[in-house]
Formats: C-alpha cells, structure tokens, sequence
C-alpha cells in the first residue's frame, strides 16, 4: 500500500508537469496523460498487467512493464536526438547568414 501511495505521487507530479505543458504540445500532452493514466491503473490494480502479459505472450506483469518502459525510453531519446539535430541545423545556418552579413 506505501508503495503504491509513492507510485501515485510520482505519477501525480508527472501530471502536473503535463498539465503545465500549455497547448504548444497538445498531443505530446495528449500520449503523456495517456501513459500517466494506465500507469495510475496498473499502480492501483496490478493484476490486470499480469492478465495482459499472459494474453501477449509475456510471462510476468512486471516484465511487460518493463519492455513497454524499455520501447517509451527508446521513442523518447529518437525525439530528442532529431529535435536536438534540427537545432543544430538551424542555429549552423544562423552562424552562416550572421557571418555573411558582417562581411566588411
């Protein structure tokens, strides 16, 4: 049950967090809520990713869990790393324009 409480609170701040994303990132904010949401289901009912590790083929929940987190993880650093390149990108062709128009 303690566990369970401090799951809930992490999983409250992340929403907190979400809520807090304005709606710049709607559907950024939309799959997060959707992930917090199960997560609060799967905290407060854990048999139920046991049921659904047995229908994929899984043998635990909590392996199931981990492959879905494993699967998020890896998504999430792929964003990262091409919003990161885009940036790059962008601030290299603001380097070009500032130096070509500061040619004396």
């Amino acid at each position: 049950m303690i566990i369970q409480i401090i799951l809930s609170l992490g999983l409250a701040g992340c929403l907190f967090y979400v809520i807090s994303l304005g709606k710049a990132y709607r559907s950024m904010r939309i799959i997060l809520f959707s992930v917090i949401a199960v997560g609060f289901v799967f905290v407060w009912i854990p048999d139920i990713t046991n049921s659904i590790a047995r229908m994929v083929g899984v043998g635990r929940g909590a392996d199931l869990i981990m492959y879905i987190w494993i699967v998020l993880n890896l998504l999430f650093i792929l964003r990262l790393h091409i919003k990161l390149r885009e940036q790059s990108e962008a601030l290299t062709q603001l380097a070009r324009l500032i130096a070509l128009n500061n040619v004396d």
